[in-house]
């Protein structure tokens, strides 16, 4: 809710100094009797007071506000908002002016009460709907929020609770007493979920950002300012596009670009009166962030809460917070805006759009290395690309920040600190954004000055201010004179690279062979991969040592014994910690010690 400044003026000095502090706007006026002339001849002779000359007072308020409803639909709005209270407050209506003041739009009202008490002028924001809708929610510290609709809410009567317990008990029940002849469902009427859900999960989450675009007011209302914006983009797209993609490629000086642009502006729409000069800043600004920046992406990049982006389509932008998906309140304006954004990020980085998917890292943020993932539209079924971009911190987050968020607490720190030391391999598994690689980048400075570290992975997520250590990455788009290098490549040339400590930064295919192979040659190695869960960790291993050169399952198992340590990651947390101490050749399984597990109050 905006506040309004109120004064109170008694007498014609109070006036005069009233005047030439808040009469920022005169041309803005909308009281036809008051523009071009003095409050002082509007109070005394156009609109005198009807008990005698300053019998009332006069009162002068200025409200700031981040409306998008523009200047002149301000000042008509507040006039409504006045007249809504003529009658509980008379009064006299002498001037109501609005315009920007730096990045707010700001509304000046002059009235002659006729009562003792004045109204409450800050209601006007209420009046103008700045005030959302009342909505059950999370709010987050950062000043966005996790909406939770009212009616996604499910409420249980005691009644409801016993109910269902009784009725999980009889479903255990017949659980026990399954057999061949009669299945477990056949034996029940209906299956009963085993926990009473307090979220109805048909109803989606929204997480509603407070973006830089709702922090802003121009004197144009929100839908002219944007079908200017788009004219420009489309200009600057067809016309500009070389100089654009020039500038891009740093071929061409940004200021060389943005005096073009301006000079369109002025001569398209300064001068034409469509829009003020005084809102040029901000389309700027908001140009230089689609042109420049990730545009409407960059508020998700910006959040320190969200870890992932996915976009399917231009209206449909989710965000990964702490583990957990929701749909978020940004969009694209249209097609062509979101077909834009991605050529951009393409010409940016090299890519071409033609490959059905690939990867990729882009290092222009400077907080994020963001990771890239792009299907190009003519394999998707809704026609267009699909964008997933994963943030990685440039700031590594050591141990006392990852107690602070909760990963592991210091003993599971020192115990992975020593584990750096003596284990043969451990390996981070855990499903899609359960801080695996957070971790392991975390993980890769514990290992002594003196140990020769080779890292290869797909993209440079994993890094290290320490000196000495060796990092490669993967081309999937060769320039001329290159050659095309996959992971399982990169594995292959480590086991003659000389080094005694080995990391993947995720292993996905045969490359696990070589951890395996240098692992069992005393080289410690380190990986993350992914996992639904801590027991089918192993076996995801032996799969993905089947597509090198393991012959058979048994074979695979029986390397992997040499991965000493399994840690299994889940919601930014570790969850369980557990050692490999044998192979049961009896049982074809390995022999396992339980060395972590977290605790039920914990894992809240």
């Amino acid at each position: 809710m905006s506040k309004a400044k109120v004064a109170e003026i008694t007498g014609r000095p109070g006036l005069i100094m009233a005047e030439s502090k808040y009469r920022k706007f005169a041309k803005n006026e909308i009281i036809p009797v008051a523009k071009n002339t003095s409050f002082l001849e509007v109070a005394e002779k156009i609109m005198p007071d009807r008990d005698g000359q300053w019998a009332n007072h006069l009162f002068i308020f200025e409200s700031r506000h981040t409306t998008t409803i523009g200047s002149e639909m301000l000042a008509k709005k507040t006039l409504d908002f006045l007249n809504s209270l003529t009658d509980e407050y008379p009064m006299d209506i002498l001037s109501i002016s609005s315009g920007m003041d730096e990045d707010k739009l700001v509304v000046v009202g002059l009235i002659r009460l006729y009562c003792k008490q004045p109204p409450r002028f800050s209601a006007l924001a209420s009046f103008l709907g700045e005030k959302k809708p009342e909505k059950k929610m999370v709010v987050k510290s950062n000043g966005n929020k996790l909406v939770i609709p009212g009616e996604a809410y499910l409420k249980y009567t005691e009644a409801d609770i016993a109910d269902h317990e009784k009725s999980v008990d009889l479903m255990d029940q017949a659980l026990k007493d399954a057999t061949d002849e009669m299945p477990f469902l056949n034996r029940i009427d209906a299956y009963i979920p085993r926990d009473l859900p307090t979220i109805d999960p048909s109803v989606p989450l929204e997480y509603d950002l407070l973006t830089k675009d709702m922090q802003i007011s121009t004197i144009l209302c929100y839908e002219d300012f944007i079908k200017i914006f788009t004219e420009c983009m489309r200009y600057i797209n067809g016309v500009e596009r070389d100089s654009y993609y020039a500038t891009v490629l740093g071929k061409t000086k940004k200021d060389d670009f943005w005096s073009v642009v301006k000079a369109y502006i002025h001569r398209n729409f300064i001068d034409t009166k469509r829009m003020e000069i005084e809102d040029v800043p901000m389309l700027i600004k908001k140009l230089n962030r689609a042109l420049f920046d990730l545009y409407i992406v960059q508020d998700l990049i910006d959040d320190p809460d969200i870890t992932d982006v996915k976009i399917t389509d231009p209206y449909s932008i989710r965000v990964r917070v702490k583990g957990k998906a929701y749909l978020s309140n940004v969009t694209f304006i249209d097609d062509a805006d979101y077909n834009r954004f991605i050529k951009s990020i393409a010409v940016k980085n090299g890519v071409d759009l033609s490959v059905p998917s690939q990867t990729f890292t882009d290092a222009h943020d400077k907080n994020y290395i963001l990771r890239f993932s792009i299907t190009s539209p003519y394999i998707t079924a809704s026609g267009y690309p699909i964008i997933h971009i994963r943030k990685v911190s440039r700031k590594k987050l050591m141990a006392p920040d990852l107690i602070r968020l909760g990963m592991f607490d210091e003993k599971v720190r020192d115990y992975l600190i020593d584990a750096a030391r003596t284990s043969r391999g451990i390996c981070f598994a855990g499903p899609p954004g359960s801080g695996k690689t957070v971790c392991l980048n975390w993980f890769l400075d514990q290992y002594e000055d003196s140990a020769e570290v080779l890292v290869i992975q797909e993209n440079d997520e994993l890094f290290s201010k320490r000196k000495g250590i060796m990092f490669e990455h993967v081309v999937n788009n060769p320039q001329r004179g290159e050659q095309a290098c996959s992971l399982e490549d990169l594995g292959k040339m480590a086991l003659v690279a000389g080094a005694n400590v080995f990391v993947i930064g995720e292993a996905k295919g045969g490359e696990i062979c070589s951890a395996i192979t240098l692992s069992n040659s005393g080289c410690r190695t380190a990986i993350t991969i992914h996992s639904p869960s801590a027991t089918e960790t192993i076996d995801k291993m032996a799969d993905l040592a089947m597509r090198g050169y393991a012959n058979s399952y048994d074979q695979a198992k029986r390397m992997i014994k040499s991965f000493q340590t399994i840690v299994y990651m889940q919601d930014f947390k570790v969850q369980e910690i557990t050692e490999i101490i044998d192979y049961d050749t009896y049982k074809k399984d390995m022999v396992y010690r339980p060395i972590y597990k977290r605790s039920a109050d914990k894992a809240r």
